[in-house]
């Protein structure tokens, strides 16, 4: 079947026929059109093999399961809304292995090799000492591999090889789809990993939209010109807004190596997309707390500045005018919404610290160990 932008209307596979998938009527782009083609290249090779006049009974129900998989892979490719990718490309992996096993041996070296060339570029953990071996050259993989190829022939002497039976062919067979699915494992890994991030970039993009939206409408030039008395409540919403924006922005700039690629990936999205804003608008909102409590740190205008104030703040910042207080107070939200998780953890010990030496100063001496204690007010003394 040739890949074009409309397709046959063929019946219903019988796989499918309980699911109730509709034929989508439009046309399909060059993505879809590539998906396609590899349908239909496994679908010849599945012809070519079927033509061989040795074919065992394994042999044939191992051809019909790859039909029926890949007639699967052609209508998870045509569903009318959405596609089943993680279905499509589960299916066309385990139609590669399974063809392993049944076609022709002129046509498995090349793909033998392949294979080979592949596990070494993409597989680069522990596998590859359990496939390749140490050398790279004397584990089952490279083995099965040359003796495939005829690299290893029969030499004559004791030490020669015993010839290339059958059993030991189903055995290179076996070796050759287990790594084809290792390579196939990681290459998924990898796709589905830049997949999430992809859509985590998006969506983070479109929340943004919405927090710049949302602080447009909250920003006024009376509640810049009247900092800090307008703190409550617009002054507190502007804050936690920015700190958010922090958030969502480290999640626009930062590509994270998800662990696990598939499954409950929407737990990845809760986070991102949820909890770390929520996170970095209460980082940002402490942040001003403590600002105004001059606990850690003060943002004071050159005028007050000169007027003497001994606040017991650590650190002060001294800027142009009110004005500037303002927007350095959000420039700071907004770092304290991209960096949430360390920053709450680091002034969090430092307040209690601060809190424990402040208490310290106020609470009376202790008493030496052993010294006896005054007597009563309007006692007699002995």
């Amino acid at each position: 079947m040739a890949a074009t932008d409309t397709l046959p209307n063929a019946p219903l596979p019988e796989l499918l026929k309980r699911v109730g998938f509709q034929r989508r009527r439009r046309g399909f782009g060059s993505a879809t059109q590539l998906l396609w083609n590899r349908v239909e290249s496994n679908a010849s090779l599945l012809a070519l093999c079927r033509i061989r006049e040795d074919l065992t009974p394994e042999d044939e129900a191992i051809l019909g399961q790859c039909q029926e998989k890949l007639e699967a892979a052609r209508w998870c490719l045509d569903k009318p809304l959405g596609r089943w990718s993680f279905s499509f490309w589960e299916l066309i992996h385990e139609v590669d292995g399974l063809l392993l096993l049944v076609m022709p041996a002129s046509m498995l070296v090349p793909r033998a090799l392949e294979i080979q060339q592949q596990f070494e570029r993409r597989v680069s953990d522990g596998r590859a000492l359990l496939w390749l071996g140490a050398d790279r050259v004397s584990g089952p993989l490279p083995r099965c591999v040359r003796r495939l190829a005829h690299v290893d022939e029969p030499g004559s002497g004791p030490a020669a090889p015993p010839p290339f039976d059958a059993g030991q062919d189903r055995y290179c067979r076996s070796v050759l789809r287990g790594a084809l699915d290792s390579v196939n494992q990681q290459v998924d890994k990898t796709f589905w990993q830049l997949s999430i991030n992809v859509s985590l970039q998006v969506f983070s993009t479109l929340l943004l939209l919405a927090v710049f939206v949302v602080s447009f409408v909250l920003l006024s030039p009376a509640l810049i010109d009247g900092w800090p008395d307008t703190l409550v409540p617009r002054g507190l919403l502007l804050v936690g807004f920015a700190g958010a924006s922090g958030a969502i922005v480290s999640n626009m700039l930062s590509k994270e190596r998800f662990v696990v690629a598939t499954g409950a990936t929407s737990r990845f999205f809760a986070y991102h997309l949820l909890v770390k804003p929520v996170l970095g608008a209460f980082a940002a909102l402490m942040l001003l707390f403590l600002e105004q409590s001059r606990m850690l740190f003060s943002v004071d205008t050159q005028a007050g500045n000169m007027t003497g104030d001994t606040s017991s703040a650590i650190l002060h910042i001294v800027v142009s005018g009110p004005q500037a207080v303002f927007f350095t107070l959000m420039a700071l939200a907004v770092v304290a919404g991209w960096s949430a998780d360390k920053l709450l953890s680091s002034i969090m010990d430092k307040v209690l610290g601060r809190l424990l030496g402040q208490s310290e100063k106020v609470l009376p001496p202790s008493r030496p160990v052993g010294t006896p204690a005054p007597p009563p007010k309007g006692a007699v003394p002995p």
